[in-house]
């Protein structure tokens, strides 16, 4: 009766088991797509926030683009711009009316000195308009050969940039050049006034003088360190953009192509690259509208959608 009790569980314990069969599987949550398997990343903005926004949009289409060569300078008043006042004839100074740093216009009597010879006082006058930078004499010294004062006009300068050898037979009087200080928050465009033939001993550098607009004083100082970017030819590109239209979205350079308020990320390949244009070899159409100004701002929108489609 002992087995007969134990056998009668099993057998229950069987048939339910073959009744019920085995347990479903678990059904398996369906794969998220990629963000943008459908095409290349976008976003929409309204015309309200993409102003607010600053942003600000080009068409694509063929440029002439300059092919650039970049040296370091520094900012000069040109010979014409600065005067040295010497006394006519060897004699005693008697006054000097002009201080350091003073602003004197031309003809103005700066220094009077008596004459060794005819014991007479004559005046000297400022041979141009500008501040003296130098002074160099007192009352009471003997004037002879050595100047005065040193005069010099701050409006009249240029940049003499420093040519290396490699770059010697593609600069050219004539040429453009963007000027800008070393921190690049001023910058204007100047011509190169002339190359000077003699090389520099130690460095073996030639000097290229830019001539700088009376306008650039404001920013401009004799002295300052400069950089240049000489244009030493040109050469026409089929389709290009601005390069700071621009953006790295992943591994991939894109710019932004509008569309109403659809914003696109275009992949580019790229060719040729200068400060103010980049050549478009694959990616965009002639024609495209493109955003120039606020791109970061909608990279940063669609980065921010990719991470929130994430989670």
């Amino acid at each position: 009766m002992r087995v007969a009790k134990l056998i009668v569980p099993l057998a229950v314990v069987a048939l339910l088991a073959s009744a019920c069969g085995p347990p479903p599987a678990k059904p398996t949550e369906p794969e998220h797509a990629e963000d943008h398997a459908d095409g290349p990343p976008k976003t929409v903005i309204s015309e309200e926030a993409a102003r607010a926004g600053g942003v600000k949009t080009e068409t694509a289409g063929p440029v002439v683009m300059a092919e650039l060569v970049d040296m370091a300078g520094r900012v000069e008043i040109t010979p014409e711009g600065q005067a040295k006042v010497r006394a006519w004839f060897p004699g005693r100074i008697v006054t000097l009316g002009a201080e350091l740093g003073q602003q004197v216009r031309k003809g103005q009597v700066v220094a009077r000195v008596e004459s060794a010879e005819s014991l007479q006082t004559y005046a000297i006058p400022a041979p141009i308009s500008g501040v003296v930078i130098q002074k160099t004499a007192n009352v009471g010294d003997v004037a002879y050969s050595e100047p005065l004062y040193v005069i010099a006009d701050p409006t009249k300068l240029h940049a003499e940039f420093f040519v290396y050898p490699r770059d010697a037979e593609r600069v050219r009087a004539g040429q453009t050049v963007e000027v800008r200080t070393l921190s690049g928050d001023a910058r204007v465009t100047a011509p190169v006034e002339a190359i000077v033939p003699t090389a520099d001993i130690a460095s073996q550098t030639l000097m290229a003088h830019v001539h700088l607009p009376p306008g650039a004083s404001e920013t401009f100082r004799p002295g300052m360190g400069v950089e240049g970017s000489f244009q030493v030819a040109t050469r026409p590109a089929a389709l290009a953009v601005r390069t700071k239209a621009v953006q790295r979205l992943g591994e991939q350079s894109v710019v932004f192509v509008k569309s109403g308020t659809t914003y696109e990320a275009k992949a580019l390949k790229v060719g040729r690259r200068t400060p103010e244009w980049t050549e478009v070899l694959e990616g965009l159409s002639p024609g495209a509208t493109y955003v120039v100004d606020g791109a970061f701002l909608i990279r940063a929108d669609i980065e921010k959608s990719a991470v929130a489609e994430e989670h």
